[in-house]
């Protein structure tokens, strides 16, 4: 019940944000793809974004987003070998970040970017059993710079903190991914 609670609050707050898209005067869609890397109990793991937004105004922007990051290097291995110690664990992060440019058209642009949204651990002992998932809440505030080249490309270079909080789950210290992270992302416009 308190699972399904905290998604239809999740799921209010994306249509909330999203209705006010309709506001902006022309519609610009895009998709971003990020690589980056976040420090983990002294550890650096690589994480993988999906994002697809639109612009709001000359110098704003709200997305939607999806990262994924394995945590241990069997995670996608643990999907294939019968090993009962064989563990895969994974994190998704999921929801709205927003982002704001200092100058209005410009080819090096600093900009601000802050995100909010779910978090879900994930580990897979082996095929035979079932995962187990954990939710947990996300957010993220990151600075850097928007390289743009022209109306269709871009390219973002972000360095931040994101803020999950969560339990001791599996082999993970409670709040072990709140963390330190740095990002190169790539944006091209749909229309």
């Amino acid at each position: 019940m308190r699972t399904a609670l905290k998604n239809l609050i999740c799921l209010s707050l994306i249509l909330l944000s999203l209705s006010s898209i309709g506001a902006v005067v022309t519609w610009e869609p895009y998709l971003g793809i990020n690589k980056g890397r976040a420090k983990i109990e002294e550890e650096k793991l690589s994480l993988y974004e999906l994002s697809f937004g639109t612009s709001l105004g000359s110098r704003g922007a709200i997305e939607l987003f999806l990262i994924a990051q394995p945590l241990s290097e069997n995670f996608l291995n643990s999907l294939d070998v019968n090993n009962a110690e064989t563990v895969g664990t994974s994190v998704f992060m999921t929801g709205i970040k927003t982002s704001l440019t200092l100058f209005k058209d410009a080819f090096f642009n600093p900009m601000i970017q802050t995100g909010v949204g779910q978090m879900m651990i994930t580990s897979f002992e082996s095929p035979e059993t079932q995962p187990n998932f954990f939710w947990y809440f996300y957010s993220s505030i990151a600075t850097g710079f928007e390289v743009d080249f022209g109306d269709s490309f871009k390219i973002n270079l972000l360095s931040g903190y994101r803020f999950a909080p969560h339990k001791h789950v599996m082999n993970i210290e409670r709040n072990a991914l709140s963390s330190k992270f740095s990002s190169i992302g790539f944006r091209v416009q749909l229309d």
